[in-house]
């Protein structure tokens, strides 16, 4: 009895349905891979979250404070962090806060990059000097390593990468800010709406330029929009994390340490009050749902936000702080 191969027709028939399948399964294998990055990711930032309140309840309910744990400059002499007249606040970056708890071994340095990170500048320090770092001012005496870098745009002086602007950051989180009258919420408050770290996000439509924070701007009545036509609002890598092409998906840790995978910047649950608002309307409420990533303008009338004195809540990679008298200059990293 004579074997019977293949026909052409049926060889074509099998490649097709092969073609077809592969068809159906890859957009459900990537949507599979893309559910199981946001759930690795979610677990990361529980697991910060958790170190900074654990770290809280040992240190009088305060979250990590660099200018505090140095005081006699052996990490970072004054003068080259960014500190002049004798301060201490150039200390107070994204950077050197997580360094400070991976250098006391609550968290680790793979655990700061996000799985589904998207950024090629974005990468774990696998350098981190857990003794004796060489960019310490008295290495033997340093309490964090001052080479871990919160942002590609760190100054020189704390990052062990080459300077420029094409540099190498080893974090991919935003944090809550621990300045002006937003120092209150650097703090272990179990506020279930407050949060403290999560990832990063772009810049928003209807903002004021501020001196170094264009995130600065009076709540707008039509909402939110991304700032069109910029590489950090419509062209913004962070939206490819966890989101869409025009849209802000991300985990977000608050202060009583759960994890919340957000849908929107200003999620309707975390709200704050406008001031100044003597007939609240629909285009002009008095309480509104607060962007995690714009520092809006606690006061009603104002076009503009003033970050000193602003209470809402407002998350950015820290890259640098400048003190000169009595004004604080924080830079704020955005892609």
């Amino acid at each position: 009895m004579k074997n019977r191969a293949f026909t052409l027709i049926e060889l074509l028939v099998v490649i097709a349905i092969i073609a077809l399948l592969v068809g159906i399964l890859l957009p459900a294998l990537g949507k599979a891979r893309q559910s199981a990055r946001q759930v690795k990711d979610s677990t990361q930032v529980k697991n910060i979250v958790a170190a900074m309140l654990t770290w809280a309840q040992q240190n009088r309910e305060q979250f990590p404070l660099p200018s505090q744990l140095d005081r006699n400059n052996q990490t970072l002499a004054i003068g080259t962090a960014g500190d002049v007249n004798g301060t201490q606040r150039g200390k107070d970056n994204t950077g050197n806060v997580l360094s400070v708890l991976i250098w006391n071994g609550s968290i680790s340095p793979e655990l700061c990059i996000s799985p589904a990170e998207s950024a090629s500048n974005i990468r774990i320090d696998e350098q981190y000097q857990n003794a004796n770092p060489t960019q310490a001012a008295v290495a033997a005496q340093a309490v964090w390593d001052p080479g871990f870098s919160g942002t590609p745009d760190d100054p020189a002086t704390q990052r062990r990468r080459t300077p420029g602007p094409n540099g190498t950051g080893n974090n991919s989180y935003a944090q809550t800010m621990m300045f002006g009258a937003r120092q209150a919420r650097w703090s272990n408050t179990f506020n279930t709406t407050e949060a403290v770290i999560g990832n990063r996000g772009p810049t928003f439509a209807n903002t004021t330029s501020s001196g170094s924070n264009p995130d600065s701007g009076n709540w707008p009545a039509q909402g939110w929009q991304l700032q069109a036509n910029s590489p950090q609002g419509t062209g913004s890598v962070t939206l490819a994390i966890h989101g869409g092409r025009n849209t802000w998906e991300g985990n977000m840790g608050y202060n009583d340490g759960h994890v919340t995978f957000e849908t929107r910047a200003d999620p309707v649950e975390v709200t704050y009050r406008r001031r100044g608002v003597t007939s609240p309307s629909p285009t002009n409420p008095a309480t509104v749902p607060d962007n995690l990533f714009v520092d809006e303008a606690d006061d009603a009338s104002s076009s503009s936000a003033n970050f000193s004195t602003n209470t809402n809540q407002y998350l950015r990679p820290i890259s640098n702080v400048v003190v000169s008298g009595t004004t604080t200059t924080v830079s704020i990293f955005r892609d």
